[in-house]
């Protein structure tokens, strides 16, 4: 699956299941001052755009990757290669950044991880991925995936 407008948080939750396998974008070699803000699904849900709760992340964030921005610049104006000033810059960047990664596994992986991250007790941004993850695979393999869907 390649996985598009999903945010660093639902990454770093993903990337516990070992029996997959991820080539995620890097904030070393990509420059992230141009980056899309992922709004977490309990602001989104709760929220309107414009309110104060939904502009606190989109201030937040915006702020950030401004001083992403500067201190990249400031880095490699002291000299540092560009991929150096990045890989110290993104210690500034928040987790409601969108990211791109490609995971891939076999049924065994996919159904152990379905197992776990289409519970109501799972991340929710997880959660939403995970329920288009097993349309697609049902569509694919249903009779693997059937006990996922009843």
């Amino acid at each position: 699956f390649y996985l598009t407008g999903v945010s660093r948080a639902l990454t770093h939750e993903l990337i516990r299941h070992r029996h997959l396998s991820y080539s995620q974008m890097s904030q070393r070699f990509v420059d992230e001052s141009e980056a899309n803000i992922v709004m977490p699904p309990a602001i989104s849900a709760l929220y309107h755009e414009g309110s104060k709760e939904y502009e606190t992340v989109v201030k937040s964030a915006r702020k950030s990757l401004k001083k992403y921005t500067a201190l990249v610049e400031s880095l490699q104006n002291e000299g540092l290669p560009r991929k150096q000033a990045r890989e110290a810059a993104r210690a500034v960047l928040p987790n409601c950044l969108e990211t791109r990664i490609v995971v891939s596994g076999n049924l065994r992986a996919w159904r152990d991880y379905l197992k776990k991250r289409i519970s109501p007790h799972a991340d929710a941004e997880i959660r939403i991925v995970s329920q288009m993850i097993l349309a697609e695979l049902y569509d694919v393999a249903p009779s693997v995936f059937k006990d996922f869907v009843e």
